[in-house]
């Protein structure tokens, strides 16, 4: 079965809350970008997006203060109110902020 939708950008008031297992998620850090990639995302948010595009990946692209980060590949962990980006045992706080998530199809093999 073909769906319809193809590529989706949905507006969220903050990231925290759409991850549900943060050790399955990754911030990679170039040159221009910030963008978190993972299979972490909470069963709702799973759920909603398989109904839409049943293969699906999602970026969650990061921009504003406090990512003047090193690039790298950072893992993310979530410490009481606060999510960390860690790499080689240094821990950078990284605040709740508006995102864009940008979902796409998976290409068909």
């Amino acid at each position: 079965m073909k769906y319809a939708f193809q590529k989706m950008q949905l507006e969220a008031k903050g990231f925290y809350d759409l991850i549900g297992t943060w050790a399955e998620m990754q911030l990679i850090v170039t040159d221009d970008s910030a963008v978190i990639v993972g299979d972490g995302y909470t069963s709702e948010i799973e759920e909603a997006l398989t109904i839409l595009v049943l293969d699906w990946e999602a970026t969650i692209p990061l921009s504003g203060p406090g990512l003047e980060l090193p690039t790298g590949s950072y893992d993310l962990t979530r410490k009481g109110a606060t999510v960390h980006a860690c790499m080689d045992e240094q821990f950078f706080p990284l605040a709740d902020r508006p995102v864009v998530v940008e979902v796409a199809a998976k290409p068909e093999n």
